[in-house]
């Protein structure tokens, strides 16, 4: 089951954000990602819509770390097949995850206001909805995104959120429960794997 947000992208467990330098480069990076999205959430259709959110998921989100990272503890624990396993099939889970959270803003385009540096390679990007007037539902709305910049400078999307809440960190609790509860290890991984199987099958 795919989970469903209303006003926030993501389920994830909110952290604090310290203050820090802008980074503009990351900013610039986000608002390319954004005004390439902008036509995808404006298609006149649904088939549309969610085709254009998966090219832009595929081409901008690191899903190789972001998979990894939700598997906490057990990343290193996990069998080469069940890897195998996982790592597309966790593309597909998240594809469907962002695919229905950012539907819900069709119509609507975002714009970078600021970001905060946690380190060097470690950057979340501000963004809110374009245009937004007071009373609007989306007039609040403060959206996140979390940017990864490796060792030669390329940047990817790890992680996006709004409201303090997030994708990757809720992913982790409850992928880490669902493993520990059937038992840890390779056990444990595969009653994941079906979990996953089962979640991309009724999404």
């Amino acid at each position: 089951m795919i989970v469903r947000l209303s006003a926030a992208l993501f389920v994830f467990l909110a952290f604090t954000l310290t203050p820090a330098n802008a980074d503009d480069a990351a900013e610039r990076y986000v608002q390319i990602i954004l005004d390439e999205a902008e036509p995808a959430l404006a298609a006149a259709t649904q088939e549309e819509r969610l085709a254009g959110i998966a090219a832009l998921v595929y081409t901008h989100v690191d899903m190789r770390r972001t998979a990894m990272f939700t598997l906490g503890q057990y990343a290193r624990r996990i069998t080469n097949a069940q890897k195998d396993a996982f790592l597309p099939l966790f593309r597909e889970y998240a594809t469907l995850v962002y695919q229905d959270a950012l539907s819900e803003y069709s119509g609507q385009a975002l714009v970078v206001t600021g970001s905060v540096d946690r380190s060097a390679r470690d950057i979340i990007v501000i963004s809110k909805v374009k245009g937004a007037e007071p009373g609007d539902r989306f007039a609040d709305l403060v959206v996140q995104w979390r940017v990864y910049r490796n060792r030669d400078g390329v940047m990817k999307i790890v992680d996006a959120g709004a409201a303090d809440i997030w994708l990757a960190i809720e992913q982790r609790s409850q992928f880490t429960s669902i493993i520990a509860n059937n038992g840890g290890g390779e056990q444990g991984m595969d009653a994941l794997l079906r979990e996953l199987r089962n979640r991309v099958k009724n999404g």
